[in-house]
């Protein structure tokens, strides 16, 4: 039997839309391109998420790497987090599995500027019995260290839980723990989902 329901964040419960919003600041086909290859596209976006290094460092490194950019860079990513908006269905689906009785954890890939300052304000997680961040265990998904921390912490048995994330990667490592999972592609996917565990929303 299902008890426990774990969801990502990013493409499961939020849209992070960071094409849009970088089209908003109106740079130059140069400066976009040194933007997004320095921030979005590069390696260094996941230490973001992992919170070892305080933002200014981190920062300071990403814009060595766009050193004709360095503005540009410091400009979009200080207000990087508006690039995430929860979807319109979260807070009600989280609200109606809740009421069913099903533990409702939350494990996702954020920093903590960015989770703290916006994320946590977002309506569906006053229905999360638990949640791990990144930041908060300096892991990020598909490492297995991120997986422990919310197994352990909450007492979750894999075997009576479900993970919704987007990425198979993501997906791969949760049911190496044993953990059910389902792979979220948009709203009807995670429908779809819950049906096949028997769960109706």
């Amino acid at each position: 039997m299902i008890r426990s329901l774990i969801f990502d964040i990013g493409n499961v419960l939020a849209d992070f839309n960071w094409r849009d919003y970088l089209d908003g600041f109106s740079l130059s086909k140069e400066e976009d391109q040194a933007v997004t290859e320095a921030l979005f596209l590069s390696p260094k976006w996941k230490e973001v998420d992992r919170g070892r290094l305080p933002d200014e460092e981190l920062l300071a490194s990403i814009c060595e790497d766009a050193p004709g950019y360095v503005e540009q860079v410091r400009r979009v990513y200080a207000e990087a987090a508006a690039a995430v908006e929860q979807n319109s269905y979260a807070a009600g689906l989280l609200k109606g599995l809740k009421e069913q009785g099903y533990r409702i954890y939350i494990l996702s890939n954020y920093g903590k500027t960015f989770f703290e300052e916006r994320l946590s304000r977002f309506e569906f997680l006053q229905y999360a019995d638990g949640q791990v961040i990144s930041y908060q265990v300096q892991s990020v998904k598909p490492e297995p260290e991120i997986y422990e921390a919310l197994i352990s912490r909450y007492q979750i048995c894999p075997e009576e839980a479900v993970f919704f994330d987007d990425l198979p990667q993501n997906l791969e490592t949760a049911r190496q723990f044993g953990l059910h999972t389902v792979l979220v592609t948009g709203y009807e996917s995670i429908v779809e989902g819950l049906k096949k565990f028997d769960i109706e929303i």
